[in-house]
């Protein structure tokens, strides 16, 4: 048990996943955590028959999401199937036929080819399937004859009433079933499976389906293995299939609180449950010295397995982390390496807050005490998908194979807030949130696990085998589809009434509630591609889920009926995500660029993976940067934040970036590229200014100077600035008006100095260590909120001199300032900059001269209907709205944290709506977006299709046949 095995080469895999007929679409889901959960279809559960919020509902579910295939039919005719026999199997045999001869034609060989005496065949499957177990309803049609005529009969009704209804009722019940035939025993059982792939490749190999519940198909990889390395195979196909989403599952699953209400959130705080999937999976293993022989290319080597049980424990239905140990720790032992190797883990990951817990603790275990911090990440295929129970261990076996092939570390969907034990007694793991790709030429191991219901556990682990596979290669580079995810979508519309609106919003919202998350994307980039800027009826609708953008259009259809917008009038919920305007022209944007304090880790990091555009300009910006003297920025912006070993290394990451010298240019970088990508979108300013720092910036917008120029310039300036002679001064904010700061420094009489006239509350001091705290107890008394500034010296007063002496004489910067292609406003007193300004003059004073912000945004909110805080960071945002107040020219943020996608959603709708243009192509670039195509085709339960002569049962493949997406009909 305890010997090491000899390897196993993967040669070929084949899939059909929700959302994934093959493994590359499966890979590029993977990678933009394209989530396939959507509401219960009707065709398999209609929520009307089965759904209740209550757990305790007799045989209801709370649960309301799944995850389903769609687009598979069987080509029966073609594959010389009997017709009687292809209706009366159920679809998992089929759907398992279909995947496996996938999977041998990806290895290369044809249903001629194969060598039938060495070929054996393991599949992994619990239930056989929804089908059969709905069929076997007719065979049941006397209980529910005995049951009406007990009825009948308690109702006093005529005997002839009795056998009218029996008769029809019989009639009506078997319709959709599937008459028994003599096929019918072999097409509803498990075991048969695995005979009836057999009997079409003409396999002797042996085949035979195993059961270890949710386990079932990575214990299928593992006996497969142990065939070939016993000799007892040459060649193996082993996987798994599971389609079984009726109710004995989701109710039953309901009843064991398994299911969560919420979104899945695997390895999350949050964690409350999983949402069911579907689907199959097939992969082809030889030993890895006849593959080489054999000239096969090698996908990735299988290099050890464990298979363990939890024996008596809590209960059979607990996870145990001491069983799970046990599968890895036999794993590894047969590997020739431990788990301290490995590159990540593909999880059992069911999101459910014991399962979370037991499988982390069980890996800890295996891992045997290492003291390595966060060197293993943790991810998770169910987090797209669902729970694929019999078919979830392949998945993950798949997942893994191509992560090792391609080089990546693959990312987890839906966790926000990593599991608590992650930063206690799971110290050596941490979940992938943002993915890694490297080197090509780089060797991973990986490992998978599962864990069954009823105590099965099995692990495997493997490593990369030849060179990423170009049939793997996705249609966008790997490093783009890892930050092509977004938390929200923007859906706009345009019309040209408020009727016609009325009507698309109502069909959109049809197809919304039928929409996979993943596929929200897809109707964004549709609808957007459909618009009609001479068309003066505009809307928009940020969502995030199928279910937000159902009630966000529903809010949208409100505000049409009921409070519609007047000629020129635009009108727009509290918290931003539906806006509707009516022939509006307000879209003159106006430009803030933020200054030191705005940082932020990853700030621009998804425009930098998804733009070579914006990634060139951080290397040149590090190569200016490092020519002139200084530190190259980007190695402290962009941080792997789910490798941070605790909060004091995440704070120490912010700490460093916050350093002036650090700081200053980084920001300018980080506005250089936002405004680099408004551009792009066709947003360009009509004015622009900035707060100390960010008019740098703005001088640059209006071209004053080159980008090379404006960084060498923030690099000179932060240096300097960090730089204090003598006794560093100090900076602390004040909670009230610049009147108050003056009676206060008026009677301390100190070498304190008013810095920042932030706004009508806020104002900034900096001076000494001893007179600021002095002005701080005196504000302190007077109720006042005070706040010391974590800042390396008093700017804007006589302690940096100093410093503007250093940008005056060395500022790499013309000597004045020729032409303004904006109008430009400074923050030293908000007044028009001209031309002819002696540029290095200017900044020298402006280091030393307080900022006066609500001068600025008065001014240039005269020349603006709308102002755009272009870099990182709110603050500008929250000071402009509070100058400006309510009914005033309001001002948005762009990315207030790192990838914090609402934020540029929201300006884009409020310039869209009220006028703008947007060049749509740009904001779907380099993101993965596919034909949205409704309706789709999904697996039928017997029970759900229409009953004869019922109109209120619909046929649910027609249901939306009469909507489009393309058009109004």
């Amino acid at each position: 048990m305890n010997k090491k095995t000899a390897p196993i080469a993967v040669i070929g895999l084949a899939c059909w996943y929700p959302g994934a007929p093959n493994p590359r679409q499966l890979w590029e889901n993977i990678l933009t955590k394209r989530r396939q959960f959507r509401r219960l279809p009707e065709e398999r559960l209609p929520m009307s028959d089965y759904y209740d919020p209550d757990p305790t509902a007799p045989d209801k579910t709370y649960g309301k999401q799944m995850a389903v295939i769609d687009g598979f039919e069987f080509d029966w005719a073609g594959k010389r199937i009997p017709k009687p026999t292809f209706e009366s199997t159920d679809i998992v045999h089929w759907l398992a036929l279909e995947v496996a001869l996938k999977a041998l034609a990806n290895a290369g060989y044809t249903t001629d080819s194969v060598p039938s005496d060495e070929t054996g065949l393991v599949v992994g499957n619990t239930l056989t399937g929804e089908v059969s177990r709905t069929n076997t309803l007719r065979l049941r049609w006397p209980y529910i004859a005995r049951s009406l005529r007990a009825a009948v009969q308690s109702l006093g009704l005529a005997p002839s009433t009795g056998e009218a209804l029996e008769t029809m009722l019989e009639e009506y019940h078997k319709q959709p079933l599937s008459p028994i035939t003599q096929d019918t025993l072999a097409g509803t059982l498990s075991n048969t499976i695995a005979g009836r792939i057999c009997n079409y490749l003409n396999l002797h190999g042996g085949g035979y389906t195993v059961d270890g519940a949710c386990s079932s198909s990575l214990i299928a990889i593992a006996t497969a293995a142990r065939g070939l390395v016993d000799g007892e195979l040459d060649l193996a196909l082993a996987g798994g299939v599971d389609v079984s989403l009726d109710p004995i599952e989701i109710v039953g699953f309901a009843k064991t609180k398994a299911l969560t209400t919420k979104e899945m959130a695997v390895y999350d705080r949050g964690a409350s449950g999983f949402i069911p999937g579907e689907g199959c999976g097939f992969v082809v293993l030889k030993r890895l010295e006849d593959a080489r022989a054999d000239g096969n290319y090698v996908y990735a080597v299988l290099r050890g397995w464990g298979i363990s049980s939890d024996g008596a424990g809590v209960g059979i239905t607990a996870p145990s982390g001491s069983g799970q140990a046990l599968a890895l720790q036999r794993a590894y032992a047969k590997a020739g390496y431990g788990p301290q190797e490995l590159d990540f883990i593909e999880g059992h990951g069911t999101g459910t807050p014991v399962g979370d817990r037991a499988e982390i603790k069980g890996i800890t275990l295996a891992m045997d005490g290492t003291q390595n911090k966060r060197f293993c990440g943790i991810t998770s295929l169910k987090s797209i998908i669902g729970h694929t129970k019999a078919a979830a261990g392949i998945g993950g076996f798949i997942k893994a194979v191509m992560a090792v092939n391609r080089r990546v570390l693959p990312p987890t969907a839906g966790c926000k807030e990593p599991n608590e034990v992650f930063e206690s007694t799971a110290t050596c793991l941490y979940p992938i949130l943002q993915g890694e790709c490297r080197h090509p030429t780089e060797i991973l191991r990986a490992g998978v696990s599962a864990m069954g219901f009823g105590g099965s556990n099995c692990h495997v682990t493997l490593s990369s085998g030849d060179g990423p596979d170009p049939r793997l290669e996705p249609a966008l580079s790997e490093s783009r589809l890892l930050v092509s995810h977004q938390e929200t979508e923007l859906f706009c519309f345009s019309a040209d009434s408020l009727e016609k609106l009325q009507q698309r919003v109502g069909e959109i919202q049809a197809i919304a509630t039928g929409l996979s998350i993943g596929e929200l994307v897809d109707l964004a980039a549709e609808l957007a591609g459909q618009l009609d800027a001479s068309l003066p009826i505009r809307a928009t609708v940020i969502a995030g889920r199928p279910d937000e953008l159902v009630e966000h259009l529903q809010l949208l259809a409100q505000m049409l009926w009921e409070t519609p917008p007047a000629a020129g009038e635009t009108k727009v919920n509290l918290p931003q995500t539906v806006w509707l305007s009516n022939g509006s022209k307000k879209c003159r944007v106006g430009f803030l660029f933020p200054g030191q304090g705005s940082q932020k880790l990853n700030m621009t990091r998804v425009l930098v993976e998804r733009y070579s555009w914006a990634k060139e300009l951080v290397q040149q910006a590090d190569n200016w940067l490092q020519a002139s003297g200084g530190e190259p920025v980007s190695k402290y912006i962009y941080r792997p934040l789910d490798r941070a070993g605790d909060q004091a290394q995440l704070q120490e990451w912010k700490t460093e970036l916050a350093e002036t010298e650090i700081a200053q240019p980084a920001i300018c970088l980080a506005s250089l590229i936002w405004m680099g990508y408004l551009q792009k979108l066709g947003v360009e300013p009509v004015a622009v200014g900035g707060h100390s720092l960010g008019e740098l910036t703005a001088f640059y917008a209006t071209g004053a100077f080159d980008e090379k120029a404006l960084l060498g310039l923030a690099a000179l300036r932060g240096k300097a600035m960090s730089a204090p002679t003598g006794t560093a001064g100090v900076m602390a904010s004040l909670g009230c008006s610049r009147q108050q700061v003056e009676e206060l420094l008026a009677s301390v009489k100190s070498d304190v100095a008013i810095a920042n006239i932030n706004s009508p509350t806020q104002v900034v001091i900096s001076g000494s260590r001893e007179s600021v705290e002095a002005v701080i107890e005196l504000a302190d008394e007077a109720g006042m909120q005070t706040r010391m500034l974590p800042v390396s010296n008093a700017f804007h007063s006589h302690f940096v001199a100093a410093a503007a002496a250093s940008v005056r004489q060395s500022a790499p910067i013309p000597e004045q300032l020729e032409l303004t292609k904006v109008p430009l406003f400074s923050s030293i007193n908000g007044e028009g900059v001209k031309a002819g300004l002696k540029l290095r003059e200017h900044f020298g004073k402006q280091i030393t001269a307080p900022v006066d912000f609500i001068s600025l945004v008065e001014a240039i909110s005269s020349e603006c209907d709308l102002l755009v805080e272009v870099g990182p960071g709110n603050i500008l945002s929250g000071l402009t709205n509070s100058i400006n107040g309510v009914n005033g020219i309001v001002c948005l943020p762009i990315e207030s944290q790192g990838g914090q996608d609402r934020d540029l959603n929201t300006v884009l709708a409020a310039i869209f709506v009220n006028g703008g243009n947007i060049n749509w192509d740009g904001l779907y670039e380099n993101r993965l977006v596919r034909p949205l195509v409704w309706p789709r085709k999904f697996i039928v339960n017997p029970c759900e299709k229409t009953v004869p002569g019922n109109c209120a049962s619909p046929c649910y493949w027609g249901k939306w046949q009469g909507i489009s997406v393309s058009g109004y009909g």
